[in-house]
């Protein structure tokens, strides 16, 4: 898979550019995330697995996501801080709580609101912090991440199990309608995520 190529060098270049002290992923218990800290952990990359990980914790957070996270934490044998906000205000204080900061790996892909025009390495914008935002995954698709998941057996959120198929917080997530199934006694069920068709059309639907 070149996009999977692709993507470790991205994480490479970064680790030539920046120490891995200066580096951290900003992670929310999601899928894509989820493949950006499997990438990072199963590169061989030097000095890789050294990169921090921090939860970015939003204010109504599923259960699921909060067992997810420790999850990673045991799957993955590493240390998962946690800051709670929304992702601006958290970035603040991350780099004020250590100054070292200088890059944030993300797990944003392209057709992500706001990421059709993002570079593998951008600087943020005018009154956010000074940091720069590493993106190795732009070019992944959602089946992308799905079949990186299922065939390299990545951990993730069970919520994706339960049709929800972009997952922010309890109050702009549901179910993928387009996952929706009623059975033959009016019993509604959703059928997992990695099932949707259309996927990069659809991925969304359950945002409010």
């Amino acid at each position: 898979m070149d996009k999977l190529k692709d993507s470790v060098s991205i994480i490479a270049q970064a680790l030539t550019r920046f120490s891995a002290t200066e580096v951290f992923i900003s992670f929310n218990g999601g899928k894509d995330c989820t493949v950006l800290l499997d990438l990072i952990h199963n590169s061989n990359l030097k000095d890789a697995k050294q990169i921090k990980c921090i939860y970015v914790r939003p204010l109504n957070p599923f259960s699921e996501i909060e067992e997810f996270v420790d999850r990673c934490r045991q799957h993955y044998g590493i240390t998962i801080a946690t800051v709670d906000g929304g992702i601006k205000a958290a970035l603040g204080h991350i780099c004020q709580d250590d100054p070292q900061l200088k890059a944030c790996i993300m797990g944003s892909r392209r057709s992500d609101p706001y990421c059709e025009r993002l570079a593998p390495f951008q600087e943020t914008d005018p009154g956010w912090p000074p940091l720069m935002r590493i993106n190795p995954l732009l070019e992944w698709t959602c089946d992308d991440i799905w079949c990186y998941i299922r065939e390299h057996n990545v951990p993730y959120c069970t919520l994706y199990d339960r049709g929800y198929t972009s997952i922010g917080d309890r109050t702009n997530t549901i179910p993928n309608p387009h996952l929706k199934v009623e059975t033959d006694n009016g019993e509604v069920t959703y059928l997992p995520a990695y099932t949707l068709q259309d996927a990069d059309k659809y991925e969304r639907a359950g945002r409010l």
